[in-house]
């Protein structure tokens, strides 16, 4: 009965209805993911503030805290808090990159879907136009086109990097979402090792302190 040309427009049918479902819901789960992004956003922060507090304390009482920790311990606990402070800042950046995208992808995808719907009334109209004066007309939306207009006033490494990432990533029904995804890995990353380092400093303070 599948085998069966006359239900294949239905199989079809069917074929893509469900993909466009389960992509639908694959990108609502991707767009929930932006949800993790504030509490470890949060995270960071807290921890980016103590590591600068702690820093700016330790120059400003130099004098008290090297005899305890010793030279050498003072410059590895302000290397680490150095170090912190820049896998802080990383992540900051990282988060900014990350909302940025968020709010990009909504307000994207809600014009989008209005332009398309006003697009499909007028593409229904044109077809049945072109049905009573026997003619095919090609219709729908010029993806190459909207990519080149988009990219016009960009700069040149914006527009070699669009390309790449549509040649590497375009037939991913996900492509606007991969960015996010990117960037709160980045962000794990960063707020877990900007978390190790200052965990790092105090067992180091320790050891330097009980060393002396």
């Amino acid at each position: 009965m599948t085998e069966d040309p006359r239900i294949q427009p239905l199989l079809e049918w069917n074929r893509l209805a469900r993909e466009n479902a389960e992509n639908a819901i694959v990108s609502s789960m991707f767009g929930a993911v932006a949800c993790a992004i504030e509490p470890i956003e949060k995270l960071s922060t807290w921890l980016l503030v103590g590591a600068a507090a702690v820093a700016s304390f330790l120059i400003t009482n130099s004098d008290k805290i090297i005899p305890i920790l010793g030279k050498n311990g003072f410059l590895v606990c302000g290397g680490l808090l150095c170090a912190s402070c820049l896998f802080g800042i990383l992540a900051k950046m990282t988060a900014l990159r990350s909302s940025v995208a968020s709010q990009t992808n909504l307000a994207v995808t809600e014009t989008f879907k209005e332009h398309l719907i006003n697009y499909e009334r007028e593409e229904q109209k044109i077809q049945e136009d072109a049905e009573l004066w026997g003619i095919n007309i090609q219709t729908g939306v010029r993806l190459e086109r909207i990519l080149s207009e988009f990219s016009k006033p960009l700069p040149w490494w914006a527009k070699l990097l669009i390309k790449w990432k549509m040649k590497r990533h375009g037939n991913n029904p996900q492509i606007a979402y991969l960015p996010l995804i990117n960037n709160l890995t980045w962000l794990g990353y960063f707020t877990t090792a900007q978390s190790a380092a200052i965990l790092a400093f105090l067992i180091a303070g320790f050891v330097y302190a009980a060393a002396i």
